[in-house]
C-alpha cells in the first residue's frame, strides 16, 4: 500500500484546515480514505471535533477506527463523546465489542446513564434524546443560574437554553441565555417561557419531528410520568429523524424493504435485490385477481377486442388518482391535521376532487378518442363512465386506507403504493366490464 509521506509544513497546513471543516464534510472525507489517512487526522483533529467526527461516521468505518486506535485514543474519544452519541455508536458495533468497551473504556459514573438509553426500544424517543441540558430551579436567582451556567463544562450550544423546574423537579418551561444576561435583577418568572408540548421517552421518534415542525421549536423536553425533565431532543436531531422517516416512508410507498443506512453503492446487488422482491413478489401473486377478472369477461372482450386497448390507460388513471390522496392525506396525519375521526370528511372530500379530476380527464379523453380512434359511441360512452367512477372511487380509496392504517398502528406509507395499485387496478377492471355489459349490451 502507497502512503503518501508529508513534510513538517505539509503537516502543520493539514492540522490548520482540517480543523477549519465541518463534522459532517470530515465525516464524508473519512469514509473514503486509507486506515492510514485516518489516522494521521486522527492524530491532528482537536478532540471535540474528532468526537462529532466519529459520530458521524458509518458503522463499519466506526469499527475500523476502533480497531486501529491505541486504548489511550480510544479512551479519549469515548470521554469526549456524549451520552446519546455513545449509545448510538455502541447500537452500531459488534456485541464483542461493546462489551469489551463496556467494560473497560466507559467510566463507571456514566454506565448507567447508557444502560438506561440502550435499554430504550428501537427509534422511540428515549434512543436518541441528549441527556446533557442545563436545567435549574424556579426559586433560584438570576444570577445563581449564571453562574452555574458559568461552571458548566457543558457545551456552549447547550447552554442556550436553560430547563426550569419547580423544586419538586417537575417541568415549568424555560429561559433562554441571552434573557438571562439582560435582566439579572429580575425574577426568572419574568423570562420564563411556558412549554408547549412534551414528549415521553417511550414514545416515537417520529413525533418529535411533528412537534418540531409544528410548534417551531428548538428543543423537546422529554419527560417522564411525574412531569420531571429526564432528557432533550435539539431541532437539528429532529430533522434528521424526519430525514429518517422520509426515506422510510419512500421505501414503504415504492415497496422496498430497509436497507439501513449503508451506501447505495458499497450495498452488494443481491442484498439490495432481496430487500425489494418482497413487494413485487406480493403484487405479483395479487394481480391474479385482474387476471380472473378478465378472465371471466373474456367473452366480452371476444364480442368488443377494442375495450382492451383502454385497459392499460384506465388502471394507470385509477392508480395515479389513489396515490395522489393517499400522499396528500398522508402529509395531512403527519401534521395532525387529520385523523381516523374524520375518515368520513377524507372521504366526502375526496370523491369530490374526484369527480372534478374525473370530470376534466373525461373531457380530454373524449377529445382524444375523437380524433385518434375510430370506435363506437357506445365505446367512447363505456371508457368515459369507467374513468369517471374510477378517478372518483380511487380518490376515496387512497384518502381512506392511508386512516385506516393509522388507526390500527401501521404505518400509512405501507398503504400508500403497492396495495393501492392493486385494489384500484381490481375496482377499475370491474367497473369497466359491467358497465360495458350494460351500455353495449354483451
Amino acid at each position: 500500500m502507497n502512503r503518501e509521506k508529508y513534510d513538517i509544513d505539509e503537516i502543520k497546513e493539514l492540522q490548520k484546515s482540517i480543523n477549519l471543516m465541518d463534522p459532517v464534510d470530515l465525516a464524508e472525507i473519512f469514509e473514503i480514505l486509507s486506515p492510514y489517512e485516518i489516522a494521521i487526522r486522527i492524530k491532528l483533529l482537536n478532540k471535540d471535533l474528532l468526537a462529532d467526527t466519529f459520530a458521524l461516521l458509518s458503522s463499519s468505518k466506526k469499527v475500523d477506527i476502533i480497531k486501529t486506535l491505541s486504548r489511550e485514543n480510544i479512551m479519549e474519544l469515548i470521554k469526549e463523546l456524549d451520552e446519546d452519541e455513545l449509545v448510538d455508536t455502541l447500537q452500531e458495533l459488534p456485541a464483542n465489542m461493546v462489551g469489551k468497551l463496556m467494560n473497560h473504556f466507559i467510566e463507571e459514573g456514566r454506565r448507567p446513564i447508557i444502560n438506561e438509553l440502550l435499554g430504550y426500544p428501537d427509534e422511540s424517543v428515549g434512543s436518541i434524546m441528549s441527556v446533557n441540558f442545563m436545567s435549574a430551579k424556579i426559586s433560584r436567582s438570576i444570577k445563581d443560574i449564571l453562574n452555574k451556567v458559568v461552571t458548566s463544562d457543558l457545551d456552549a450550544n447547550k447552554l442556550e437554553q436553560i430547563w426550569i423546574t419547580d423544586n419538586s423537579l417537575k417541568l415549568k418551561g424555560f429561559v433562554y441565555l441571552a434573557d438571562l444576561l439582560r435582566n439579572v435583577e429580575k425574577n426568572v418568572e419574568f423570562i420564563l417561557h411556558p412549554i408547549n408540548k412534551t414528549v415521553s421517552a417511550y414514545d416515537d421518534q417520529e413525533i418529535v419531528a411533528k412537534l418540531a415542525f409544528r410548534y417551531d421549536l428548538s428543543e423537546i423536553p422529554v419527560v417522564d410520568s411525574e412531569n420531571r425533565l429526564i432528557g432533550t431532543v435539539p431541532a437539528e436531531w429532529a430533522i434528521d429523524v424526519m430525514v429518517d422517516e422520509y426515506n422510510e416512508d419512500i421505501s414503504n410507498i415504492h415497496g422496498i424493504t430497509d436497507i439501513d443506512d449503508d451506501s447505495y453503492m458499497e450495498v452488494s446487488n443481491l442484498k439490495i435485490a432481496k430487500n425489494r422482491i418482497t413487494w413485487l413478489i406480493i403484487c405479483l401473486i395479487t394481480a391474479t385477481m385482474t387476471g380472473f377478472i378478465i378472465k371471466r369477461y373474456e367473452s366480452t372482450l371476444a364480442t368488443s377486442v377494442v375495450l382492451a386497448a383502454y385497459i392499460p390507460m384506465l388502471m394507470d388513471s385509477g392508480g395515479n388518482a389513489g396515490s395522489q390522496a393517499s400522499t396528500t392525506v398522508i402529509r395531512a396525519l403527519y401534521i395532525g391535521e387529520v385523523d381516523y375521526h374524520t375518515i368520513l370528511k377524507v372521504m366526502l372530500k375526496e370523491l369530490k376532487i374526484g369527480f372534478y379530476v374525473g370530470i376534466a380527464l373525461v373531457f380530454i379523453n373524449i377529445l382524444r378518442i375523437f380524433f385518434m380512434d375510430s370506435v363506437s359511441t357506445q365505446v367512447m360512452l363505456t371508457v368515459s363512465i369507467t374513468l369517471l367512477i374510477t378517478v372518483m372511487i380511487s380518490k376515496v380509496i387512497g384518502g381512506m386506507l392511508p386512516l385506516i392504517a393509522d388507526k390500527f398502528k401501521i404505518d400509512p406509507t405501507v398503504m400508500a403504493g403497492p396495495i393501492i395499485t392493486t385494489i384500484v387496478d381490481t375496482v377499475a377492471l370491474l367497473i369497466y366490464f359491467e358497465v360495458a355489459s350494460k351500455l353495449i349490451n354483451l
